[in-house]
């Protein structure tokens, strides 16, 4: 199978959703890309989550496929990118945690108990614009990454960007006097 992976009928098997053909694929395929995975993101688990969730996507949009190279490489191409959408999402959620750890040490005791600083977060993020409060709340409470997010709402990742940063500086601006 691994010599056959540029040959057409093998896309439009798959876009027609011939699973046995699929999983000939995988089977064929999945290994290779676990270990090119691991070469990025240097956790084993992780390459292979990305390596699953790639070939769930690719099922789950067989319809649309239009690969005119090779289907090998089009599998490695998906996983380099998804491996770069992670390492720069956990480059982004590592420079906020430090942010955020920065931010508590230099921080004094708030006057507010917690249970009334997180309904004032709360009330705070609710008062936030629509579009701007649903980017945020998939961003920071269901910890999207910015391109799920894009994908999620039809929209760019730079509208999504701005959209964070605007929320973030009026939530800085609402709570200032309680944080």
């Amino acid at each position: 199978m691994a010599d056959d992976l540029s040959d057409p009928k093998i896309v439009m098997s798959i876009r027609e959703g011939n699973k046995v053909v699929f999983q000939q694929v995988f089977d064929a395929c999945y290994e290779s890309l676990c270990q090119y995975a691991f070469t990025m993101l240097k956790d084993e688990n992780e390459a292979e989550d990305t390596v699953q969730s790639m070939f769930v996507k690719l099922w789950s949009k067989r319809e649309e496929l239009d690969i005119k190279q090779n289907i090998r490489s089009y599998l490695f191409r998906s996983v380099y990118n998804r491996c770069m959408n992670q390492i720069e999402h956990k480059a982004v959620k590592q420079k906020h945690f430090e942010y955020s750890k920065l931010e508590l040490t230099q921080s004094v005791q708030p006057d507010v108990f917690p249970d009334e600083l997180e309904d004032k977060i709360r009330e705070a993020v609710d008062a936030l614009p629509p579009q701007c409060r649903a980017i945020f709340i998939m961003s920071r409470y269901e910890e999207l990454r910015y391109p799920e997010i894009a994908e999620k709402l039809n929209i760019s990742v730079n509208t999504i960007q701005n959209q964070i940063c605007k929320a973030l500086k009026i939530l800085r601006e609402n709570l200032k006097d309680i944080i």
